[in-house]
């Protein structure tokens, strides 16, 4: 019977989780579109955006609604990372549950290059990463570390970031 309840709760907590990476995936896209790359971080101009995901089979799925969308001239890519390979092909990078040395580690591997970190809770940007969707009582706070956005050569819009909680210097 205890089984049963547990695995009722699993089921019933799926949906929520599958919506909230729904939301993700929209302000992905918006984040997209507000952000600004050197032209470095593209082989070429008709080359796709790609978002880069590191998570599970929800996050991919939620992030399907995104694939092929266009920011400008370019086509979202939604790129399956979760071995963390070649993640310079990345223009984004969503990441979802890591170890703290695996996340340091990703950090590592892609720092200095112009690729958009983008995880779900506020430890994420005071570890390195560039923006934290944390949802706080239901509602989505945007949390950027503007110090990494500029050590990446990126460029985010001001009309975004000022939605956000701005952590490290502007």
């Amino acid at each position: 019977m205890a089984l049963l309840a547990s695995a009722a709760s699993v089921c019933s907590a799926a949906p929520a989780v599958l919506e909230q990476y729904s939301v993700f995936a929209a302000l992905t896209l918006n984040f997209a579109r507000f952000t600004q790359w050197p032209v470095n971080a593209f082989a070429d101009s008709s080359s796709g955006l790609n978002v880069c995901l590191a998570g599970d089979n929800v996050l991919l799925q939620s992030f399907e609604s995104i694939d092929g969308k266009s920011v400008g001239n370019r086509l979202i890519n939604i790129v399956n990372s979760e071995r963390l390979r070649n993640l310079n092909q990345c223009q984004i990078l969503f990441i979802g549950e890591l170890s703290n040395n695996v996340l340091l580690q990703v950090f590592l591997d892609i720092k200095n290059q112009p690729v958009l970190t983008i995880g779900e809770d506020a430890d994420f940007v005071a570890s390195g990463g560039m923006v934290a969707m944390v949802n706080v009582d239901g509602k989505i706070q945007l949390h950027v570390n503007l110090a990494a956005v500029k050590a990446s050569d990126l460029n985010i819009s001001s009309n975004l970031l000022r939605l956000a909680k701005i952590v490290g210097d502007r």
